[in-house]
């Protein structure tokens, strides 16, 4: 599995809602079919920011040959460990990109928040002291003109100085009443929570919009549905009314609250006078479109490492061939001793991991992989490189490796069997800058400097 770093997460998340939004566009929007619509637009930022954090891969077997190049053999990519040449931390000008990145997220993760929390604590505010009366599931609050007609939660506030007759008064509760009973302001706050967390993400703002929009026909829908009386004309009484009211309400406006005097008066009205029935066949576009999207993750998180390059390191004459059987998980995996998870087996690698001593003009950046295997006596052996940077770079790489004390033996079925792993080991050599804050190159795991590199 590839190594998920923020900026990746960022990107994949984007193209993935991008991909959302554009189904809804073009084939959703138009449709009649407001539940579902309400229910696919909260979906897709639920998918942008989690299905990129899950552990999707394919089987290493479907692609032919497992990381260790050993037929039907497959290996557990531990965390990475980078290592950087000596002396070349002393010219280091602070933290790298990636930390830069870091803070700018948070700080845009921080200023959504404290937005939610300032418009929340601004409708506190305004309707906290109004006069209040207990109906049957809702609570109602005359407003006085304070706050126009709206609701939030299970609060309909009721501007009582407007001029309605009795039977649009009725259709103006039943529309708020849609919004309390169908839990609209949950989904609000939820999407406001995603939007916080996917603030880089043109996308989220877009379907907040359309979320919106699309508990206002629902509303719409319901206050027209529920009245028993209701004729062909009664959609254009309630379109003159909504109007009337939007106009009369110009300007007034409670961010998180739902409201009738709602903006996007036209597209509402629009889509009261529709009658062409609902084309279902688009609904079922969502399956295609999902499995599009983890087929995208998966293949993105479990691509093979690049071809081995030729290795000028000589395996150990003395090491015995592999076991015939190799899992790659198995229930029990191999630690050192002592535990710690993987995090533990790459601080050992690193502590026997050094730069190779070369002229800086053969310096270089690079990644390479190592693959070995815990026996199920816990000895390490079969240290192999899968990609090359060079014989110097090889030789420190097996040999860190092979420095690595006695395992404790995984299990499968309460019995000791052998293992494989990959570790991707990374080496930096800059010349002028020296990266001094190393942030993790997994989203699962750890990047490590090597002792003596200043980091």
């Amino acid at each position: 599995m590839n190594q998920l770093s923020l900026l990746n997460w960022m990107l994949l998340s984007t193209a993935l809602l991008g991909a959302w939004w554009l189904c809804y566009r073009l084939a959703l929007r138009p449709e009649r079919s407001f539940a579902y619509n309400r229910a696919f637009l909260l979906l897709g930022p639920l998918l942008a920011a989690g299905l990129p954090l899950l552990p999707l891969a394919w089987p290493a077997g479907w692609w032919g040959t497992g990381p260790t190049g050993l037929a039907g053999v497959a290996a557990v990519l531990l965390p990475a460990v980078e290592v950087g040449a000596p002396g070349a931390a002393a010219a280091s000008a602070g933290p790298d990109w990636v930390f830069w990145l870091l803070i700018i997220y948070l700080t845009g993760a921080a200023l959504m928040l404290a937005r939610l929390a300032y418009g929340l604590g601004r409708l506190w505010r305004a309707a906290h002291r109004l006069p209040r009366v207990a109906c049957v599931g809702y609570t109602l609050a005359e407003t006085h003109g304070q706050l126009p007609t709206s609701s939030f939660g299970r609060v309909v506030f009721w501007d009582e100085t407007l001029t309605l007759s009795p039977a649009e008064a009725r259709q103006v509760l039943r529309h708020e009443l849609a919004h309390v009973r169908q839990g609209h302001t949950y989904d609000r706050l939820l999407l406001e929570l995603l939007r916080a967390v996917l603030w880089f993400n043109p996308f989220v703002h877009l379907c907040g919009r359309a979320l919106a929009l699309t508990h206002e026909y629902l509303a719409d829908e319901a206050a027209l549905r529920d009245d028993s009386t209701s004729t062909p004309s009664l959609s254009t009484t309630y379109s003159q009314l909504l109007a009337r009211q939007v106009a009369r309400r110009l300007g007034f406006s409670v961010p998180l609250a739902h409201s009738f005097s709602h903006s996007q008066t036209l597209s509402r009205i629009a889509m009261i006078q529709k009658t062409n029935p609902v084309r279902r066949w688009k609904q079922w576009l969502v399956l295609p479109l999902a499995g599009v999207l983890v087929v995208a993750v998966a293949c993105e998180k479990a691509a093979p490492p690049a071809a081995p390059a030729v290795s000028a390191a000589t395996p150990n004459a003395a090491v015995p061939p592999p076991p015939p059987v190799v899992y790659e998980t198995v229930e029990q995996m191999p630690e050192l001793p002592g535990g710690g998870g993987p995090e533990a087996i790459v601080h050992a690698v690193q502590q026997h991991l050094d730069y190779p001593d070369l002229a800086p003009a053969d310096r270089k950046d690079g990644n390479m992989f190592v693959s070995f295997i815990v026996t199920e006596k816990g000895e390490v052996q079969a240290v192999k490189v899968l990609k090359s940077l060079g014989p110097a770079y090889d030789a420190v790489a097996t040999a860190a490796i092979k420095q690595l004390p006695t395992f404790v033996a995984g299990r499968k079925d309460g019995k000791p069997v052998a293992v494989s792993y990959t570790v991707p080991i990374r080496f930096v050599w800059k010349a002028t800058v020296r990266v001094a804050n190393t942030l993790p190159l997994s989203w699962y795991g750890w990047a490590v400097d090597a002792p003596g590199d200043g980091c």
